[in-house]
Protein backbone atom coordinates (compact mmCIF):
# COMPACT_ATOMS: atom_id res chain seq x y z
CA UNK A 1 0.00 0.00 0.00
CA UNK A 2 2.92 1.97 0.36
CA UNK A 3 3.43 2.27 -3.05
CA UNK A 4 -0.08 3.53 -4.45
CA UNK A 5 0.65 5.92 -1.65
CA UNK A 6 3.88 7.20 -3.33
CA UNK A 7 1.86 6.98 -6.77
CA UNK A 8 -1.23 9.48 -5.10
CA UNK A 9 1.32 11.77 -3.92
CA UNK A 10 3.17 12.13 -6.90
CA UNK A 11 0.10 12.92 -9.22
CA UNK A 12 -1.29 15.71 -6.12
CA UNK A 13 1.97 17.47 -6.95
CA UNK A 14 0.63 18.10 -10.59
CA UNK A 15 -1.01 21.72 -11.05
CA UNK A 16 -4.99 20.55 -12.17
CA UNK A 17 -5.35 17.71 -9.44
CA UNK A 18 -6.94 18.90 -6.19
CA UNK A 19 -8.03 15.30 -5.05
CA UNK A 20 -7.18 11.44 -5.84
CA UNK A 21 -7.88 8.04 -4.23
CA UNK A 22 -7.37 4.73 -5.60
CA UNK A 23 -9.82 2.13 -4.24
CA UNK A 24 -9.90 -1.39 -5.06
CA UNK A 25 -12.78 -2.89 -6.74
CA UNK A 26 -11.54 -5.98 -7.10
CA UNK A 27 -12.17 -7.50 -3.41
CA UNK A 28 -13.19 -5.43 -0.92
CA UNK A 29 -14.23 -2.27 -2.76
CA UNK A 30 -12.68 0.02 0.35
CA UNK A 31 -9.88 3.24 -0.29
CA UNK A 32 -5.99 1.59 -0.63
CA UNK A 33 -4.86 5.33 -0.59
CA UNK A 34 -5.74 8.82 -1.04
CA UNK A 35 -5.01 12.31 -0.08
CA UNK A 36 -4.75 13.01 3.47
CA UNK A 37 -7.81 14.65 4.50
CA UNK A 38 -9.14 15.16 1.10
CA UNK A 39 -12.56 14.44 0.18
CA UNK A 40 -12.33 11.35 -2.16
CA UNK A 41 -10.73 9.27 0.95
CA UNK A 42 -14.42 8.66 2.29
CA UNK A 43 -15.73 6.89 -0.98
CA UNK A 44 -18.22 4.04 0.28
CA UNK A 45 -17.93 0.30 -1.31
CA UNK A 46 -21.85 0.64 -1.84
CA UNK A 47 -21.02 3.98 -4.35
CA UNK A 48 -17.81 1.83 -5.64
CA UNK A 49 -20.19 -1.16 -6.40
CA UNK A 50 -22.71 1.15 -8.10
CA UNK A 51 -20.04 2.64 -10.29
CA UNK A 52 -18.68 -0.67 -11.38
CA UNK A 53 -22.18 -2.14 -11.53
CA UNK A 54 -24.12 -3.25 -14.51
CA UNK A 55 -27.32 -0.52 -13.83
CA UNK A 56 -25.71 2.37 -16.08
CA UNK A 57 -29.29 3.97 -17.19
CA UNK A 58 -30.41 4.96 -13.39
CA UNK A 59 -26.97 6.77 -12.38
CA UNK A 60 -26.86 8.39 -16.52
CA UNK A 61 -30.11 9.75 -15.45
CA UNK A 62 -30.07 10.76 -12.10
CA UNK A 63 -25.94 11.35 -11.48
CA UNK A 64 -23.97 9.23 -8.68
CA UNK A 65 -22.54 9.67 -5.38
CA UNK A 66 -18.69 9.85 -4.11
CA UNK A 67 -17.54 10.38 -0.95
CA UNK A 68 -21.23 11.64 -0.21
CA UNK A 69 -21.06 14.57 -3.17
CA UNK A 70 -23.60 14.40 -6.15
CA UNK A 71 -22.20 14.07 -9.48
CA UNK A 72 -23.85 14.60 -13.35
CA UNK A 73 -22.41 11.99 -15.45
CA UNK A 74 -20.85 13.73 -18.51
CA UNK A 75 -19.41 10.70 -20.47
CA UNK A 76 -19.50 7.07 -19.10
CA UNK A 77 -17.21 5.09 -20.33
CA UNK A 78 -16.35 2.98 -17.62
CA UNK A 79 -16.63 -0.88 -18.56
CA UNK A 80 -16.20 0.33 -22.28
CA UNK A 81 -12.91 -2.31 -23.57
CA UNK A 82 -10.03 0.05 -24.25
CA UNK A 83 -11.42 2.64 -22.40
CA UNK A 84 -11.69 2.59 -18.70
CA UNK A 85 -12.92 6.22 -18.34
CA UNK A 86 -16.27 8.17 -16.58
CA UNK A 87 -16.34 11.83 -16.38
CA UNK A 88 -17.99 13.54 -14.03
CA UNK A 89 -19.13 17.46 -13.14
CA UNK A 90 -19.94 18.14 -9.53
CA UNK A 91 -23.57 18.96 -8.83
CA UNK A 92 -23.01 21.74 -6.26
CA UNK A 93 -21.84 25.34 -6.46
CA UNK A 94 -18.13 24.80 -6.31
CA UNK A 95 -18.55 23.37 -9.68
CA UNK A 96 -15.33 20.74 -10.49
CA UNK A 97 -14.52 17.97 -12.63
CA UNK A 98 -13.88 14.51 -11.70
CA UNK A 99 -12.51 11.52 -13.76
CA UNK A 100 -12.75 8.21 -12.65
CA UNK A 101 -10.41 5.33 -14.36
CA UNK A 102 -10.56 1.94 -14.48
CA UNK A 103 -7.82 -0.54 -14.29
CA UNK A 104 -7.39 -4.64 -13.77
CA UNK A 105 -8.02 -4.00 -9.97
CA UNK A 106 -8.60 -0.24 -9.52
CA UNK A 107 -10.26 2.16 -9.58
CA UNK A 108 -8.46 5.52 -9.56
CA UNK A 109 -10.54 8.86 -8.48
CA UNK A 110 -9.01 11.88 -9.50
CA UNK A 111 -10.87 15.35 -8.97
CA UNK A 112 -9.65 18.74 -10.86
CA UNK A 113 -9.30 22.18 -8.93
CA UNK A 114 -11.36 24.56 -9.71
CA UNK A 115 -12.07 25.96 -12.99
CA UNK A 116 -9.54 23.02 -14.41
CA UNK A 117 -11.33 21.65 -18.02
CA UNK A 118 -12.70 17.57 -17.32
CA UNK A 119 -11.00 16.98 -20.69
CA UNK A 120 -7.70 18.04 -19.49
CA UNK A 121 -8.64 15.38 -16.55
CA UNK A 122 -9.85 12.62 -18.99
CA UNK A 123 -6.64 12.77 -21.03
CA UNK A 124 -4.79 12.28 -17.94
CA UNK A 125 -6.55 9.67 -16.80
CA UNK A 126 -5.86 7.78 -20.07
CA UNK A 127 -2.32 8.33 -19.69
CA UNK A 128 -2.53 7.41 -16.29
CA UNK A 129 -4.71 3.64 -16.57
CA UNK A 130 -2.54 2.66 -19.83
CA UNK A 131 0.35 1.85 -17.78
CA UNK A 132 -1.34 -0.46 -15.85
Amino acid sequence: MGEWRTFVSNFLKEEQVEDLAVVDYANNCRVWASKPGGRLAAISPLEVGIIIGQDRKSFLQTGVTIAGKNYCVIRDSLLVPNNGVMDLRSKESDYHSTCIGMSPNVLIFMKGKKGVHGGNLNKRMHDIIKDF
